[in-house]
C-alpha cells in the first residue's frame, strides 16, 4: 500500500476522480486532500438534522456534544484504492474527535458522514465550508477486493440519498446530556439550596426562639 502525494492527486482530482463533486484545488496538501464541512448536520438531542446556509453558516459544538456532520465534497473510491479520514489538527486541538469510522471502503461514493464528540472544555465553532476534515488516499497492491458498488447504489446516488441516514437521527434522538447542560443542572440544584436551604434554617431558628421564649 502506498499513498498519493501532491502531484497525483492533483491529476487525478482534475479528472474528476477521487472528489467527484465540489473540488477545490486550493485543498490539496502534501499528501492529502482537506475536506469542507457540508450543510446538513444533526446535533444528539435534536428532534431533526439541521442545514447550515450562508446566512447562516456557523455552529457551535459545546462541551460533551455529540454530533453528525457531512462533507461538502463528495468522494468517489475506486476499486485500487481505500481512503483514511482525520479531523484537522486545529480542531484536535480544540477538542474534536472523530467517533466514527477512520477508513473509506473501495467503491464508495457519496457523501461522508463523521460522528463526533466535543471533549474539550470550551465550545468548538464550525464554519460551513471551512477545511474541518483530512482524507488520505492509498493504493492497494490489487484491485481483487469482491463485491463493489452495484446500480442500485449508483441509482441511490444519483436521486441524492446521501445524507443523514434516519437511523443516524434514531440512535442520537434522545437527551443529550452535554458538559454545559450538566453545569447548568448543578447551578440550578445549588440556586435550589440556597434559597430553600435559608427559608429552612429560618424557620428552624424561629421555632427554637418561640419554644425558648415559652
Amino acid at each position: 500500500m502506498s499513498f498519493l502525494a501532491k502531484r497525483e492527486l492533483l491529476a487525478q482530482m482534475d479528472n474528476r476522480q477521487l472528489i467527484a463533486e465540489n473540488y477545490e484545488t486550493e485543498c490539496v496538501r502534501q499528501c492529502s486532500y482537506d475536506l469542507r464541512l457540508g450543510k446538513e448536520l444533526y446535533m444528539a438531542g435534536e428532534p431533526v438534522p439541521r442545514f447550515l446556509s450562508e446566512e447562516e453558516p456557523y455552529v457551535s459544538l459545546p462541551p460533551g456534544q455529540f454530533a453528525i456532520l457531512t462533507c461538502y465534497e463528495i468522494v468517489d473510491i475506486p476499486r485500487n484504492m481505500m481512503a483514511f479520514l482525520s479531523v484537522r489538527s486545529k480542531y484536535k486541538l480544540e477538542g474534536l474527535v472523530n467517533i466514527s469510522g477512520f477508513h473509506v471502503d473501495p467503491t464508495f461514493k457519496g457523501v461522508l458522514r463523521f460522528g463526533v464528540q466535543n471533549v474539550g472544555p470550551a465550545d468548538i465553532l464550525l464554519k460551513l465550508y471551512e477545511p474541518t476534515f483530512t482524507i488520505f488516499f492509498a493504493e492497494l497492491t490489487s484491485d481483487e477486493i469482491g463485491g463493489g458498488r452495484d446500480k442500485e447504489d449508483d441509482i441511490h446516488f444519483k436521486q441524492g440519498l446521501t445524507g443523514i441516514r434516519l437511523e443516524d437521527v434514531q440512535l442520537l434522538g434522545g437527551k443529550n446530556f452535554t458538559l454545559s447542560t450538566l453545569q447548568k443542572d448543578v447551578d440550578r440544584l445549588r440556586t435550589l439550596v440556597n434559597i430553600y436551604g435559608a427559608a429552612a434554617i429560618s424557620a428552624i431558628v424561629a421555632l427554637m426562639l418561640r419554644l425558648f421564649f415559652r
